[in-house]
């Protein structure tokens, strides 16, 4: 492609490439109209000299001829041509042969024969020849001669070829020769056209230039002087008053060069990190001290409203005001209520916190300073945030690079405040149960744990109640589960009326909850219970009907270390009791007594006896319970269940697991479980990701993760195929230790999952240290999807972050078809419950997910 670096360049070019153009163009018309009308005129000779030729032989034969005049005839035809590139041909048809014999004749063309077989005339061309073919058709007169004929039949064909190539060629050289002396004018008048306009711009831009060499700043734009060019043109004139506004219009908006570089690396600066979301007020403080080195402002403000409803605002000082700089925080506070007020805050208490950002005295009064502010709004989570600062007036290139700095730090501030927001709610729901706020099942065991061995350093006992209502599940059978959650609620509301603050109370699943009292012996335990009955005993809750509903509870009582010392058998111990106080009428209390504890030791030795058995025997037997892909309805994989085989029934692996853990012997019963399972697989034809649990106690056992790596090399397995799922069973005390366990076998290829993610603290440690491949979301945060805005809050939640640190999820307990539909909307991967699939020891039956 040409470019054409002048203007007068471009015009002799265009000029030049126009005239060869318009050269060609009529060469290519004037002579195909020539050559055309020259080929017509060779068609109409043709047929004028066809037919004279015809009527000469007719004139001839008319007189009757011989064999030798027909031949002299032929040959005088063609000499009469030879010198005008015409060639004349006569051809007889066959019956004309067959009436008067053979004469020699040159072969027959494509026309010739084309004629012979439609008697009608043909004219072709081939290159420069024409070619016409005329047909000799009998008619009553030639039948005298031409006996063996009838009229209308083909006598034979005269051909008439002409060259017409010179005069054609005459043609193209006279047009050329025309063009030759005419092809120059439009060139000079270019050239002329060039010389005139570049003549008069060149002297205009030189005027202009002479304008633009002082300018080294914004400001050196207005002296720029547009009035003495002129270039003569009305087009350039139109360019030049363009020229003219945007260079005002520059003038006003534009950023002098010192203070665009500045914003730049000042920009750099605006990089979120954790440090930065952990103490953002520190961030925001260093990002504040740089700006105030190129812009001078009074101070810099943050009013933020979470969705607690509280509103907080924080003023970064940039001066210690020549006044009182308590009348100037007075002062500023009042006019940041009227901020408040502007994001519908009115009649809320406002919180406010200084910080300096440096100690220079500035001498103007902070109230006449002009404010920039801008606000933002965020329907999820709910927060409300607007920045804003004091700032002498600013010019409009530094009010454009105000604005930049306002919109950057306030999507900034959103951002560090939705964030906060969401880990508060995750951490909250990670600890408490969402129905009741009480803490959930897995604290309570950490806190359990804890107090046992606070317990034992100080020597001090206490007592484990385990609560149930009685009958809940009539109450749900008659009011609905909605009501059902409400009578939960008050319930958990009374119970916390009955027991101290410093008491742990928990929800631990169902209608069941768990409470632990420090510093509280036998005898202190049954007055508290009696003041439970009692208080219950009153209690009731009003249905939609109007009816009252009343409670009653059945507790279980142990105490620390009257009864034991290890927290899961204190914990079984309890429940038993609490079960055995529901057999002997309910709404009662029933504290442990040396026969409950021997039949729970019983029970212990029962379970002990049961994994020995199953280990020596090889009675540990791998169920296989489908995880589901919602995108194509196809088994992504298994979760590979532990059970003992008794013969009479299998046994589920929370029956024993307590006690395997406790008998040191989990790690044998994982890799048996391990080993039966791909071996399963294997025999089923098929290669499913399996996943399977891991206790942390298999951490401490060196040879673990040797013997694993033996069983997948033994049965020839892929690694990428299964996936261990990290529990929190008991809580992981060394993460360093867990780190290195699961990075050793993630890169020989091992995948990894959280299981029961959100049930713990520990959930949001494993993401942040650990190569995670799956999180499975808490099974009760799942089921409540469908009835508990807190459940499926915490659900999207968790799906949210996961997408972004890219971690596919599983819902676990997908137990119905609503619940199905729903983690499908909010984005979940993959699911697992007795609704997609239940546990089974067959494995690879295809597709099951149900739509």
């Amino acid at each position: 492609m040409f470019r054409f670096k002048s203007l007068g360049g471009f015009i002799l070019g265009v000029a030049l490439i126009v005239s060869i153009a318009v050269f060609g163009g009529t060469y290519f018309i004037i002579y195909n109209a020539i050559k055309d009308v020259t080929e017509r005129r060779a068609v109409e000779q043709a047929k004028s000299i066809a037919r004279h030729t015809f009527s000469d032989m007719y004139q001839i034969m008319r007189k009757g001829w011989s064999r030798e005049e027909l031949l002299e005839f032929l040959k005088g035809v063609e000499e009469a041509h030879k010198n005008v590139d015409i060639v004349i041909r006569v051809f007889r048809g066959e019956k004309v042969k067959a009436l008067f014999g053979e004469i020699e004749e040159p072969e027959k063309g494509e026309e010739v024969l084309r004629t012979f077989r439609l008697k009608e005339e043909t004219v072709s061309k081939r290159g420069n020849r024409l070619i016409y073919a005329y047909p000799l058709i009998a008619k009553s007169e030639c039948l005298r001669c031409h006996t063996n004929v009838k009229e209308g039949e083909i006598l034979g064909v005269i051909e008439v070829i002409q060259d017409i190539s010179r005069p054609i060629s005459a043609i193209r050289d006279h047009i050329l020769v025309i063009a030759l002396f005419t092809l120059p004018v439009p060139v000079a008048g270019a050239l002329l056209v060039v010389w005139v306009i570049t003549r008069r711009l060149e002297e205009s831009l030189k005027r202009l230039d002479e304008s633009i060499e002082h300018v080294n700043r914004v400001s050196d734009l207005r002296s720029i002087d547009f009035n003495s060019v002129s270039f003569g043109f009305r087009e350039f004139e139109k360019i030049k008053e363009s020229i003219a506004r945007l260079i005002s219009k520059m003038n006003r908006i534009a950023v002098d060069k010192d203070i665009l570089e500045f914003e730049i690396r000042l920009l750099e600066k605006f990089v979120l990190t954790s440090e930065g979301v952990r103490d953002w007020s520190e961030f925001f403080r260093r990002i504040l001290a740089d700006l105030s080195v190129k812009i001078d402002f009074a101070y810099f403000w943050v009013i933020f409203r979470g969705e607690n409803g509280a509103t907080e605002v924080y003023v970064f000082w940039n001066t210690f005001c020549s006044q009182n700089m308590e009348r100037c925080k007075g002062s500023a506070e009042e006019f940041l209520c009227g901020k408040v007020k502007e994001l519908n805050c009115n009649g809320e208490e406002i919180k406010f916190q200084h910080i300096f950002v440096s100690s220079k005295v500035v001498p103007y009064e902070i109230e006449d300073l002009p404010h920039l502010s801008k606000n933002l709004v965020l329907s999820n989570p709910p927060i409300q945030v607007q920045v804003g600062m004091a700032v002498e007036e600013a010019g409009a290139a530094k009010k454009v690079a105000l604005e930049g700095f306002l919109a950057t730090l306030l999507n900034m501030a959103g951002s560090i405040f939705a964030i906060n927001s969401y880990m508060r709610q995750l951490e909250f729901f990670a600890t408490r149960d969402p129905l009741t706020r009480l803490y959930n099942q897995r604290v309570f065991w950490e806190l359990f744990g804890y107090e046992v061995q606070r317990a034992k350093r100080h020597n001090y006992k206490f007592a484990l109640f385990v609560i149930d209502i009685d009958n809940f599940k009539l109450v749900n059978d008659t009011y609905g589960h909605e009501f059902g959650d409400r009578f939960l609620s008050e319930v958990a509301r009374q119970l916390r009326r009955v027991f101290r603050s410093e008491d742990i109370l928990a929800r631990y699943g169902g209608d069941e909850f768990c409470a632990i009292l420090p510093y509280v012996d036998s005898q202190g335990a049954v007055s508290v219970a009696k003041r439970l009955i009692e208080s219950i005993r009153n209690f009731y809750v009003e249905a939609p009907d109007g009816r009252r509903v009343n409670v009653t509870v059945s507790v279980g009582i142990v105490v620390f270390p009257d009864h034991g010392e290890d927290p899961k058998a204190l914990f079984v111990l309890a429940d038993n009791v609490m079960y055995r106080a529901k057999k002997l009428g309910k709404n009662r209390f029933l504290i442990a007594g040396e026969e409950d504890t021997a039949l729970f030791e019983e029970e212990t030795v029962r379970k002990n006896l049961l994994i020995t058995a199953a280990l020596e025997r090889d009675k540990i037997v791998p169920f296989f319970q489908p995880i589901v892909e919602l995108s194509s309805g196809e088994v992504f994989g298994y979760e590979v269940l532990m059970r003992i085989d008794e013969g009479e029934r299998v046994v589920p692996a929370a029956e024993f697991i307590d006690v395997a853990e406790s008998m040191g012997v989990i790690h044998r019963l994982d890799l048996k479980v391990i080993e039966k399972a791909i071996r399963r697989v294997k025999e089923a034809g098929c290669a499913p990701l399996l996943f399977f649990n891991l206790s942390p106690k298999v951490l401490i056992i060196p040879e673990f993760l040797d013997q694993v790596r033996e069983i997948v090399k033994a049965e020839g397995y892929e690694k990428e195929r299964i996936v261990f799922e990290i529990t929190e069973r008991e809580t992981v005390r060394n993460i360093e230790l867990l780190k290195e366990f699961v990075q050793s076998l993630k890169e020989e290829g091992f995948k990894f999952a959280v299981d029961d993610f959100g049930s713990g603290f520990a959930s949001f440690t494993y993401l942040k240290r650990l190569p995670i491949d799956f999180i499975k979301i808490e099974g009760d945060f799942v089921r409540g999807v469908a009835t508990s805005t807190i459940d499926r809050a915490f659900v999207e939640s968790a799906v949210s972050m996961a997408k972004v640190l890219g971690i596919r999820t599983v819902a676990e307990f997908v137990e119905d078809g609503s619940t199905l539909e729903i983690v499908r909307s909010i984005g979940v991967d993959l699911v697992q419950g007795f609704y997609v699939g239940m546990p089974s020891e067959k494995v690879c039956n295809g597709v099951i997910l149900k739509r």
